[in-house]
């Protein structure tokens, strides 16, 4: 417990030091924890997947657009009403309009777009085209 005791002031110091040390280093990094949706992307020889994660939200308030090679994703999030009398202690989850724009590899299909929305996760899979995808040539014996 002595030892919590002593480590708790200096802790507390640790981000304004990095703030007088480093900052472009900690104004990043505090940029990049408010970036929504968060994204995870993926490829693999046929496809690119992509997964934006918006949890609570109605698959009808997104607008997805694909345009050239840039897939854009936006949509408002709205929260619940508070009661007028409760005093919020704490709220991390976002309000508001968002986009996210990604660009995506210039071999993919746009035509074959799917977009599925299951337990708070947007899907999204885009097939490459059929000429830029390794094709396994059969050699014959003669």
């Amino acid at each position: 417990m002595i030892s919590n005791m002593l480590r708790f002031p200096f802790s507390m110091l640790d981000n304004e030091i990095n703030n007088l040390f480093y900052p472009e280093q900690n104004q990043s990094s505090v940029m990049s924890a408010y970036i929504y949706p968060p994204i995870n992307i993926s490829t693999t020889d046929s496809k690119v997947d992509v997964y934006l994660f918006i949890a609570g939200m109605n698959p009808d308030d997104i607008d997805l657009v694909i345009e050239k090679n840039m897939l854009s994703v936006s949509g408002e999030r709205t929260l619940p009403k508070h009661d007028e009398n409760s005093t919020i202690y704490r709220q991390e989850r976002f309000e508001g309009r968002f986009k996210r724009v990604i660009t995506l590899p210039e071999t993919v299909d746009v035509d074959s777009t799917q977009a599925t929305y299951k337990d708070g996760v947007l899907h999204i899979s885009i097939d490459k085209r059929a000429e830029v995808q390794p094709r396994q040539i059969k050699i014959s014996a003669q």
